[in-house]
């Protein structure tokens, strides 16, 4: 078995391992929250994480990386918004989104962004 190598000759790119770091960090904040976490192990697909909570609720989750237009300089980086696939829109899947140590939630006022942050 041959590891596939990325087009600039790297196992993974900078933005690979930043979106494997945010979703690590996401599922330490679930987690934390008292959730079962289970990881998706296909590389691309509508769904990075399955979270239920103690009451049985199950989460659909796409994490993702913050990330911003290259075109503007410091401070006034503009932000790319990501929002759910009409795919994801119909599972009812949730972007987390990971910013450093921060997280925020597409839709913001879904039951998972509630959870997390009443704890």
């Amino acid at each position: 078995m041959s590891l596939k190598k990325s087009s600039t000759n790297e196992l993974l790119n900078e933005k690979h391992i930043k979106g494997v770091v945010s979703e690590l960090k996401a599922t330490e904040i679930l987690l934390n929250h008292g959730l079962l976490v289970y990881k998706n192990v296909s590389p691309n697909g509508l769904i990075d994480i399955i979270a239920i909570d103690e009451e049985g609720k199950v989460y659909l989750i796409d994490v993702k990386t913050i990330s911003f237009r290259k075109k503007y300089d410091l401070p006034s980086r503009k932000e790319i918004r990501r929002s759910p696939t009409e795919q994801q829109k119909k599972l009812g899947v949730i972007l987390m989104i990971i910013d450093g140590e921060n997280v925020r939630f597409s839709p913001a006022r879904c039951d998972l962004s509630k959870k997390i942050k009443c704890q």
